[in-house]
């Protein structure tokens, strides 16, 4: 393998005898999930509900704390309508994944993450018009979205490769690792 800066945190987890059967990026596009058609209303309601909330603190004169109480919920409202996106985009941009003959590796900002071909779950293919598209392993809920809206709550999120260019190329390349 032609180790570049992109993809060069692999060396450290690939072992003798181990060879490397793909790497690549997420792709451009596709950020909106099944979860939008839930979190789109929500978060409109929550972040017009927060701003509802201090203008009438304000306009009606209600002490200073009820002003800075609605502060941080007008913040969770701005982050959940539109910062998921911008977030969601830059972990994108942050990510890199390595497919070899015994694992897959996926490194998303400074994290890593190892799926051995020994305990890989249940895999479920999204594809897009585009040919792109999501494979993920294990069960994928809302509750188990992959970054929950803040990147330290991943508890019980599924292992994800996102948004790959020819994903049935891609799945076919995980359907050949030594298991």
């Amino acid at each position: 393998m032609e180790y570049t800066d992109e993809y060069n945190f692999a060396r450290t987890y690939i072992v003798p005898g181990e060879a490397v059967l793909w790497k690549g990026k997420p792709g451009k596009g596709h950020l909106l999930t099944p979860q939008d058609a839930f979190m789109i209303p929500f978060s409109i309601f929550w972040c017009g509900f927060a701003f509802v909330w201090e203008i009438t603190a304000v306009a009606g004169g209600a002490p200073v704390f009820f002003w800075l109480w609605g502060i941080p919920f007008i913040l969770v409202g701005l982050y959940i309508t539109v910062g998921r996106f911008f977030h969601t985009a830059y972990l994108r941009r942050h990510t890199a994944y390595v497919i070899t003959n015994k694992k897959i590796i996926r490194r998303r900002g400074k994290r890593v993450d190892i799926l051995g071909a020994g305990n890989m779950p249940a895999t479920h293919i999204t594809p897009y018009a585009d040919g792109s598209g999501t494979i993920c392993f294990g069960e994928y809920s809302l509750y188990a979205r992959r970054n929950v809206y803040f990147e330290g709550f991943q508890h019980g999120a599924p292992f994800m490769l996102e948004n790959v260019p020819d994903v049935n190329r891609v799945y076919q390349i995980i359907g050949t690792m030594e298991r």
